[in-house]
């Protein structure tokens, strides 16, 4: 066997995600990983957002019967910039008279966090899960809350709507293009050379605006590396995998869509990478 150096043998991991990603660096650095940032969007948290307190304050006098809570962060930011404009109290309050659903384990979490009750959680954490819990409900004439990620609509309004409910959205924070594109054409380049290389997606949003950087020639060729392993494209879960599915790449997805054990993947696939990588270099 041919001897290597640590530098060598180490594979590159590019992380698409701005939340986390000191967290990520940390454990898979620990692991022996050259980890490289390359944050496709940013998030940027409203708490100053004069339509959000507007629309905080309509829902506090609503009392509304339903509330959609689709993501922790988004849920305990809302809260946050509620507690900041001296309407927390009032909000908590309005919300556990409503019969509230959460769009997943992290958006039930955070409502508990806050001392409130969810009378379902999606057990696929996805947002057509949510729709068709809805479709089982009688909501026509009911006025209906529904808390967004950071992309905005995905469908819930309307299918609320349709139902007859009156639905009001509410957005806690929203995602902005990376203005720094240097680091994610890097990455994109990296991933077609043939070489092991990883790149880590958190969310729908973050691998969308990937894709929107890479060509067609490039799109081919990570087709048929992804698809082989050699490079590996992470994601925490199927909604966060469904762009790059739909842009014929082949995904490698954890069985529990949780941040660690998305890592424990990424560190399972660069050992086995790399042991493949080294034998093929033997004599």
């Amino acid at each position: 066997m041919t001897s290597a150096t640590v530098e060598d043998q180490s594979v590159c991991i590019h992380v698409t995600a701005q939340r986390k990603a000191d967290e990520i660096e940390t454990v898979l650095v620990r692991n022996g990983l050259d980890v490289r940032h390359c944050p496709t969007i940013t998030t940027t948290p409203v708490l100053e957002d004069q339509d959000l307190l507007e629309v905080t304050r309509d829902i506090i006098r609503a009392n509304p019967d339903l509330v959609v809570v689709t993501t922790g962060i988004g849920f305990r930011g809302w809260m946050a910039a509620a507690e900041s404009a001296g309407l927390k109290e009032e909000l908590t309050k309005s919300l556990g008279g409503a019969m509230i659903l959460a769009r997943g384990a992290k958006a039930r979490g955070a409502v508990v966090g806050e001392g409130l009750e969810a009378a379902w959680v999606s057990s696929e954490e996805t947002a057509a899960d949510v729709a068709d819990h809805l479709r089982g409900l009688d909501v026509a004439g009911r006025s209906v809350v529904v808390q967004h990620h950071g992309m905005g609509a995905d469908g819930l309004d309307d299918v609320a709507r349709s139902l007859g409910a009156s639905v009001t959205p509410v957005v806690t924070y929203r995602y902005a293009p990376a203005t720094n594109t240097t680091d994610i054409d890097r990455s994109i380049s990296e991933s077609v050379t043939g070489r092991p290389v990883g790149v880590l997606f958190t969310s729908a949003g973050g691998a969308e605006a990937w894709l929107d950087r890479v060509s067609t020639t490039e799109i081919d060729a990570l087709a048929r590396l992804s698809a082989a392993g050699t490079t590996g494209l992470f994601a925490v879960g199927s909604v966060t995998a469904q762009p790059l599915v739909d842009a014929g790449l082949t995904p490698i997805i954890p069985h529990r869509f949780r941040l660690g054990t998305l890592l424990k993947k990424v560190i399972e696939w660069s050992e086995r990478i790399q042991e493949e990588h080294v034998q093929g270099e033997e004599p």
